[in-house]
C-alpha cells in the first residue's frame, strides 16, 4: 500500500462534489499511509481546495461528515466544553449496508438489501436520494436529504443536534425492527464521517464510486469485474470461508 501514490491519484483525477449542494459545509477527514489522521484546514469547495487540502499525504482512505456545519474546519469535540456548540446545517440521512468478510456471496446479499431499503424508504419517507455508493469493500451507502427542515429551525444549537439525533436514532431503529441490516453507528450520529465516493478504499485497492439505480438493481457478477482496482487484480471470493 505505501508503494502506491495516492495524492498523485487524486491530483490527476477529479473528485465529484456536484451532488452535495455545498460540500464547504462538510468536514474532510482522511488516513495516511503510516496510519495517522488528518483533517482539512480549510474549507473544501471544489476539486481544487480538496487537492490543495491532501497535497502533503498520502492519504489511503479519503472521508466526510454526514453533516454541514457553519463552521467545519474548527469542529470541537462533543466533550470540549469551553467552546461554543457548533451550528448544524443539515444532517444526510445515511445507511451503511455491509455484510462479512468480503465475498461476492455476501456482496450479492448486501446489493439486495440495499436496494429494499430504499424501496421501504421510498414507500415510506417523503426523503430525497442523493447518492447510492459501491463502498469499495463489503457493502454500499445510501444518501438522502431530509426535505422537512422543521428541526433545522431550532435556534439553540446543542438543543438542535440533540433533536436531530433522537429523531434520525428513531428513524434507525424502525429500519432495525423492520429487519434491515445496516450498521447501527452511522444513521444517527450527527458527527459520523463516512467513505469519500470516488475515493480509493486503501484496504481493498476498489474505488469507492456512485452507482446508479439501475446498477444497483444488477447482479454484483454482471458489474463488479469493471470496478476499477488499484493496488493489483482483487481476487474475490465466491464465498465466505
Amino acid at each position: 500500500m505505501k508503494d502506491f501514490d495516492f495524492n498523485q491519484y487524486y491530483q490527476n483525477h477529479e473528485v465529484d462534489f456536484a451532488w452535495l449542494e455545498k460540500p464547504s459545509q462538510h468536514e474532510f477527514r482522511w488516513r495516511c499511509d503510516d496510519g495517522s489522521w488528518r483533517k482539512s484546514n480549510r474549507r473544501v469547495s471544489s476539486i481544487e481546495t480538496f487537492r490543495k487540502s491532501i497535497s502533503r499525504d498520502n492519504p489511503t482512505d479519503i472521508y466526510f461528515s454526514t453533516s454541514s456545519w457553519l463552521d467545519p474546519v474548527n469542529l470541537p469535540r462533543l466533550s470540549d466544553e469551553t467552546r461554543s456548540h457548533p451550528i448544524l446545517l443539515n444532517h444526510l440521512i445515511v445507511f451503511d449496508i455491509d455484510f462479512s468478510p468480503l465475498s461476492l456471496e455476501n456482496l450479492e446479499q448486501a446489493r439486495i438489501t440495499t436496494l429494499k431499503l430504499h424501496n421501504w424508504i421510498e414507500e415510506n419517507y417523503d426523503y430525497e436520494l442523493l447518492s447510492i455508493s459501491f463502498s469499495g469493500s463489503k457493502g454500499f451507502h445510501l444518501f438522502y436529504n431530509d426535505l422537512d427542515r422543521t428541526l433545522f429551525s431550532i435556534e439553540n444549537p446543542k438543543e438542535r443536534e440533540n433533536t436531530i439525533k433522537a429523531e434520525r436514532n428513531k428513524l434507525l431503529q424502525e429500519v432495525l425492527l423492520a429487519g434491515f441490516k445496516v450498521d447501527p453507528r452511522i444513521t444517527a450520529d450527527t458527527r459520523r464521517i463516512i467513505r469519500l465516493p470516488d475515493s480509493i478504499h486503501g484496504k481493498t485497492g476498489l474505488l469507492c464510486h456512485r452507482i446508479s439505480l439501475e446498477t444497483l438493481s444488477m447482479s454484483i457478477n454482471s458489474w463488479i469485474n469493471q470496478v476499477p482496482s488499484f493496488l493489483g487484480q482483487l481476487k474475490i471470493p465466491k464465498t465466505a470461508k
